[in-house]
Parts: C-alpha cells; sequence; structure tokens
C-alpha cells in the first residue's frame, strides 16, 4: 500500500527529529524534562498522526512496535532495581508512543536486578595461546557488565583465540561475587585500592597473553562480526590501531571516529545522527578513536609505554595513545564502520563535567594534552570549523565518483567482477572513491566488500534531492566522475554542472547498441532494431562528451573510432591465472560446462539453443555426458531445462570446483557484445573453451591453440564430441589458456588504468 510508504518515511523522519534534538540537548546539560520543549511536542504531534494512521491501516510495523513494551518485563534502559515491572512498562510504552525506542536495536539486552544477574551463569573457554586479549575495567554496574559479558559470549567468533580480563577497582556491588561464582574462563583481578581507569587499563595490559589488546567498555554491548573487521585492518603493518563505530542505545550514532583541534577539544563526528548514513560507514583515517571499542598490537603498546600516567585517573588517555601511534609509531588511526558496539556512555563517570567527580579530570586532561602535543596541534590540527568536512582531511587528495547501477556483484556477472576490480585498482592508485549505485540498495555482501576497501558508498537517497544533499555533503571536490553504461550517463549528467572541472569518464561496458542490433538480426524483431538504432544515438552523444570513453574490446574502441570519437581507450575484462592445487586430469574430469548470468538475454538463448538443439545430438555419441548450467537468477525458462543430464544448481558463490572437474566449456552466444568474461573466467581455470566467434571477439584467441570457434550446430556438434574424446587437443588448449589471458591480467590493467589516469589528469593543464 502507498500509505505503508508514507508512513516508514515520516516514522522515521520525525523519529530521528525527536530523538536528535531532545539528546543534543542532553549534551548540552539539559533535564529530562526537555523532552518538553515546544519544538519536540510539535514533532509529538505529527507522530502521534503517523502512529494513529498505521493502526488506522493495520500496519503491521505500527502494530508490533506499540504492543511490545506492553508485554516486555524488562527495559534496555530501566534497571528493575529501581523500578517496577508496571512502571517499566509504562514508561517504555509511552516512550515508544512519542518515537523514542524506534531507533533501539532489537539484539540489544535489557537490564537485569541483581538478583536475577546472581542467578545467571556464563562460560568462555579457557585458552593457552590467545590472538586477542580483551581488556574490561569495571567498578560497580554488574547489571551492564553482565550484558558485556553476554554480548561477547554470544558473538565471539569461534574460530578466534581470546581471552578475557576483568580488572574490579574496588567495587562495592555483588561484581566480585558474580565474577569469581558465576563466570568461569575469565582472568579476573581485584584492586586493593582504587587506581582509576587509566592505572587499571595499563596493569591489565601487562597481564595479557594476546597478540592484540582491545579494550573494552563495561558499558557496551558488542555485536555480530564486530571483530573480525578490525583484526583484518591490523593486518595491514601500517594500521596501528582500529576504533569501532560507537552507536548509542537509543539508536543514534555516538562516534563514528573523532577529530581533534588545535586547542586540543574534540569532535565526535556523527554524534547523535543516523548510524546508517553513508558518511559514517566507510573505513577512514581519523584523528582517534575512543578507548571504549580500542584494538592494537600488544607490542606496540608496549613501545608506547602504555597509557601515560599524566592522564591518571581517567580521560584523554585513548586520546593521547592514538596521537602517539600516529606521530611516534608513525601508524595510521583507523575507523571501522563494520565493528559496531553498542555504549551506554557514562554509566560509571557520567556525561557531563561537575565539581569533584572523575569527569571533571576531562577539563584537566585537555590542558595536558594540549600542552604534551603542541607543535603537532599546531602544524596539523586547525580550529573547529564544518565537522563533516574536518573528519575527511586525511582522505587522498584524488578523489573519484564511480556510479553504476548496482553495488558490484562481483561473484554473479563479469560486468561486476570488472567493475569491483577497477575499483580495488582505483584506490590502490591512491584515489577516494564515492561509489553511487543506481538502485540504492546496501546490498551484502557486496556493500561491505567496497567498504572494507575504504569506499564510500551512497547506498540510501530516499529522493533525487536527498542524494544531491548527500553528494554535496560529502564531496566537497572531484578530480574524476566514472559512470558506467550508457543510461547511467545520461541519468547522471547534472554532475557535471556540479562539478564542472572534473573529467568525464564514460565507461561502455559493451556498446548496447551491438548487442541489442545482434539480437534483432537472431530473433527479426523490428522493435528491437529501433531500439538499437535509438541506443546508438545515445551511445555517440555520451561519447563525443566524455573527456574518455571506455571499451573492453579493440574492435568496439574502432567501431567507435570510425564514427569519429577520438577520445577511446580499451579497458578489458579482468582475468588472472588461476592455479588448482589439485591438477585433475582430463581422464578424470566429466561432463560440460556452461556459466551466466540469467538475467542477461544472450545467456538464457545459449543454455536453450545448447539443450534443445546440439546437446541432444552429442548424447547420441555421449549418451552419459551431463552439462551444467551454472550461474545467478535462474529463470523458469533455465530451471525448464533441467533433467537428469542437464544440472541448474543456481547461484554458487565459489565456483572452483565445477571449472577444475569438468572437462569442457561450451559458451554457443548468438549475440551479445563486448569481451565475455565467462570466457576469460574458463581460460583462468585452463579449462578448454568451445564458442562462437561472438564469444571470443575481442580477446586475441586464435583456433585450434587456444580456443575452439564454431558457428553452427552441426560444428558445435563435432567441436564437442571430437574434443571430449581427444586428450591430446584437451591438453594443447589447456597449457595455452593461461597465455592467452596474459593481456588481461590485473598487474597488466592496472598499469594501463594509471596511465589513461595520469594523461587524463594532464590534459588541458
Amino acid at each position: 500500500m502507498k500509505i505503508y510508504k508514507w508512513i516508514d518515511k515520516y516514522n522515521k523522519r520525525y523519529c530521528y527529529k525527536i530523538n536528535n534534538k531532545y539528546y543534543r540537548g542532553r549534551d548540552a546539560g539539559k533535564t529530562v524534562f526537555f523532552r518538553l520543549h515546544p519544538k519536540i511536542i510539535l514533532y509529538y504531534l505529527i507522530r502521534l498522526i503517523i502512529v494513529i494512521a498505521g493502526m488506522v491501516t493495520l500496519k503491521e510495523s505500527i502494530l508490533s512496535e506499540l504492543k511490545k513494551p506492553l508485554f516486555s518485563k524488562r527495559s534496555v534502559f530501566f534497571s528493575p532495581d529501581s523500578y517496577s515491572t508496571f512502571s517499566i512498562r509504562i514508561q517504555e510504552f509511552l516512550l515508544t508512543l512519542f518515537g523514542y525506542r524506534l531507533f533501539v536495536s532489537p539484539s540489544t539486552l535489557p537490564q537485569l536486578s541483581q538478583k536475577e544477574v546472581m542467578r545467571q551463569k556464563l562460560s568462555f573457554p579457557k585458552v593457552d595461546n590467545p590472538e586477542v586479549s580483551v581488556i574490561i575495567p569495571v567498578f560497580n554496574q554488574l547489571a551492564y557488565t553482565f550484558n558485556c559479558l553476554k554480548s561477547i559470549q554470544e558473538n565471539i567468533p569461534e574460530t578466534l583465540n581470546v581471552e578475557i580480563l576483568l580488572i574490579d577497582d574496588c567495587s562495592t556491588d555483588d561484581t566480585p561475587t558474580f565474577l569469581t561464582q558465576n563466570v568461569s574462563g575469565i582472568t579476573y583481578i581485584r584492586n586493593e585500592e582504587n587506581k582509576g581507569f587509566l592505572i587499571n587499563c595499563n596493569i591489565a595490559a601487562r597481564l595479557a597473553n594476546g597478540k592484540y589488546i582491545y579494550f573494552l567498555n563495561n558499558d557496551t554491548q558488542v555485536t555480530a562480526g564486530w571483530l573480525k573487521p578490525m583484526l583484518e585492518l591490523l593486518e595491514d603493518e601500517q594500521v596501528g590501531c582500529v576504533g569501532s563505530k560507537l552507536v548509542y542505545a537509543h539508536g543514534l550514532l555516538q562516534e563514528a571516529g573523532g577529530i581533534i583541534y588545535q586547542d586540543a577539544s574534540g569532535a565526535n563526528y556523527g554524534r547523535n545522527d543516523l548510524p546508517d548514513r553513508p558518511r559514517y560507514n566507510y573505513i577512514r583515517e581519523v584523528d582517534y578513536c575512543s578507548g571504549a571499542s580500542l584494538l592494537l598490537r600488544k607490542r606496540d603498546f608496549e613501545k608506547l609505554e602504555l597509557f601515560d600516567q599524566r592522564y591518571i585517573p581517567a580521560y584523554y588517555e585513548d586520546t593521547d595513545l592514538c596521537f602517539a601511534v600516529r606521530n611516534v609509531l608513525k601508524k595510521k588511526v583507523m575507523f571501522h564502520p563494520l565493528s559496531e558496539v553498542i555504549h551506554f556512555e557514562g554509566v560509571t563517570s557520567g556525561k557531563t563535567i561537575k565539581k569533584n567527580t572523575v569527569k571533571a579530570y576531562q577539563e584537566v586532561n585537555r590542558e595536558k594534552f594540549q600542552l604534551k602535543w603542541q607543535q603537532v596541534l599546531l602544524e596539523a590540527h586547525g580550529h573547529r570549523n564544518d565537522v563533516s568536512e574536518d573528519s575527511r582531511k586525511f582522505l587522498p587528495a584524488k578523489r573519484l565518483l564511480f556510479i553504476d547501477d548496482i553495488i558490484p556483484a562481483h561473484d554473479r556477472n563479469s560486468g561486476s567482477y570488472r567493475a569491483f576490480q577497477l575499483i580495488r585498482m582505483l584506490r590502490e592508485l591512491d584515489y577516494h572513491i564515492t561509489f553511487v549505485p543506481d538502485d540504492a540498495n546496501r546490498t551484502e555482501p557486496y556493500y561491505s566488500d567496497l567498504a572494507k576497501m575504504g569506499v564510500e558508498v551512497l547506498y540510501r537517497y530516499p529522493n533525487r534531492p536527498a542524494m544531491i544533499r548527500e553528494l554535496n555533503a560529502t564531496l566537497e571536490k572531484c578530480d574524476v566522475i566514472w559512470i558506467s553504461r550508457p543510461q547511467m550517463n545520461m541519468e547522471f549528467r547534472w554532475l557535471f554542472k556540479q562539478f564542472p572541472d572534473a573529467k568525464w569518464i564514460y565507461d561502455t561496458i559493451d556498446l548496447h547498441h551491438i548487442r541489442l542490433q545482434r539480437q534483432a538480426q537472431q530473433s527479426g524483431d523490428e522493435a528491437l532494431f529501433a531500439e538499437a538504432a535509438r541506443v546508438k544515438i545515445d551511445e555517440l552523444k555520451i561519447a563525443e562528451a566524455a573527456d574518455l570513453t571506455l571499451t573492453v574490446t579493440e574492435d568496439e574502441k574502432v567501431l567507435l573510432e570510425k564514427e569519429g570519437i577520438k577520445t577511446v581507450a580499451v579497458i578489458p575484462n579482468i582475468h588472472d591465472p588461476i592455479f588448482s592445487t589439485q591438477n585433475i586430469s582430463f581422464d578424470e574430469r566429466k561432463g560440460l560446462l556452461f556459466i551466466g548470468a540469467y538475467n542477461h538475454p544472450p545467456n538464457v538463448d545459449a543454455a536453450q539453443w545448447l539443450v534443445n538443439e546440439i546437446m541432444p545430438k552429442v548424447w547420441e555419441e555421449l549418451p552419459d555426458i551431463k552439462l551444467t548450467l551454472l550461474g545467478s537468477k535462474p529463470s523458469s525458462q533455465i530451471y525448464d531445462l533441467a533433467s537428469d543430464r542437464v544440472i541448474v544448481p543456481g547461484y554458487v558463490a565459489d565456483v572452483s570446483d565445477y571449472f577444475i572437474t569438468h572437462k569442457l566449456f561450451v559458451a554457443p552466444l548468438r549475440f551479445g557484445a563486448g569481451m565475455k568474461g565467462k570466457i576469460g573466467q574458463s581460460l583462468a581455470f585452463g579449462l578448454p573453451v568451445i564458442t562462437s566467434p561472438i564469444g571470443a571477439e575481442g580477446m586475441g584467441l586464435i583456433h585450434g591453440e587456444n580456443v575452439l570457434i564454431a558457428q553452427t550446430k552441426e560444428e558445435y556438434i563435432s567441436e564437442i564430441i571430437t574434443l571430449y574424446r581427444s586428450k591430446t587437443q584437451w591438453n594443447t588448449l589447456a597449457v595455452n589458456s593461461h597465455e592467452a589471458i596474459a593481456p588481461y591480467s590485473y598487474g597488466a590493467v592496472k598499469r594501463d588504468i594509471s596511465r589513461l589516469l595520469v594523461s587524463l589528469t594532464l590534459k588541458n593543464q
């Protein structure tokens, strides 16, 4: 229903406004009565209208949102030791009704009473050679400590050896009893006197046995998959420490990395904003990351002589550590958005600076920090400006905007694989990349694959004005705009008014009008002929306007040059040889293989022709042969081809086993354009190929030397039967396959990309 989309859109918008306004007020020192601010009351009224609309239309998300607090005995925010169950339900219902609970993660653990906690048991595996030492300083607040440990237990990777050290700074509640009697597999250390946060961390670090030390506050809850991304970043020796994306329990962002200014004051980037906004969700270098969730090598921590004790008892010690990592060890401090940790913040020390409290040391230690790092602050840190711009100061100077129809699904089709490899090359050439998928979807696991490369993905924009605002907010400059496919170039031409100095690269992927012409010739469809003519006009107009047009084959480059396009270059599909340790021989292999994305008409046509017209004659000679139609998005047309002899597995993430066990790859493509990824993929695996002139085009392949080329049904039948029986011919093609793809290796294409970009940048200077 259309009204459901309206409800979802405005519900999120106004709940965000309510939460953002209120929590910004609380950060500024306002009391809980700030909920009654006139502007927030106006937002409440709109929220109530939305809720009523949802109830009247029986919208499930609204109804379940309202029912949940009425049937919940426990709350993430209210302790059962302080409030009755009835009180918790009423408060939670009212706060839900007025929009304060929309963004709370359903995985956040609720608070238990002290008695309930004392009935719980936790167990962790005891390890002899831990890779990571998790250090959790605690002082009272047992309910939070329990939830912290519980979240670790639920989310710790099974394959990772982790030790947990809890250091108790003289807690006066049931913390020592619980940790000694109810928790097994941890190292529990209790101080004889209160020493403060900083000393506690240093004591525990000296006792840690792991290669890595991970500092974690006890008022946190880790989430699924939070640790692995941090460890992956630290595989790079140039990275010194990694921090998480910290999200408040109420669901808004606490910090996506921190910024330090010349006066040593700081800013938590993104504070009280929506944590799923694209600008907060790519890996980047930062001034510092909060010690609430911070990972580094133990040897690096020891080189820096642990936390500097001038900051006793607490505050600025994590900022100082990050500064030392960058300025003493000469390593990077990195923020990782895929490591998400829920942080209640200030449970032990509070959130506002008050005299005679630990929090008061925040200002005292700021002055100490400023004195220690005075020269660095003067040379490398400016005055507070636009926080969004300040957050991007460590990004590469070269900026590139890359636009395609989707986030590259690199294991599903050759076009996406090529795009993914090009993006990887561009990152290695030190470009900061902002990627815009036209469908706006944050598709996993492909979004995460780009995020891990440090690519900024504008994956969510509800409409064009919002997308333009996000681009304006995050792209203060743009050197190159790389747009794939003709339809994307037509749609995004407005960007060149926004960035008139940017160089325009038009990546054809393949010449679409050639593919449509061939399909029209195959089918005799007059409408397709007309469509091909229209697309050709568009493609030539775009190529004339662009600073550089890319084709994937030399043949298509020549076609464009004959049409008067002068700035054309070839960037082919990327294929590196793939070597199998199994070395399965000719005699051990069985069956024929075809692969393709079946939302692409040439692949559907090839599969149907192969099964319905070619294979029946092959089976007369070789009745035991099985054909596998591998690939993503198989339609009913493809599933209808399945039989005892025809296998349709659907999408398979790792196709290696298919290529190293089958005897032949057959691709009877009758129309299409560009370089065919399936042919290069098969050659990369050393699997002999039988294909058409269209399948082999643009790769310089030679019949009988590194491929067999057939055109008619009879030719395919003959070549399949002969090659399936000929070990000598099979070995010749297999041996020559890797040499055939040498020009399309990652290194070769990367060199071409680098040369083209340098030439393009120097042009007109």
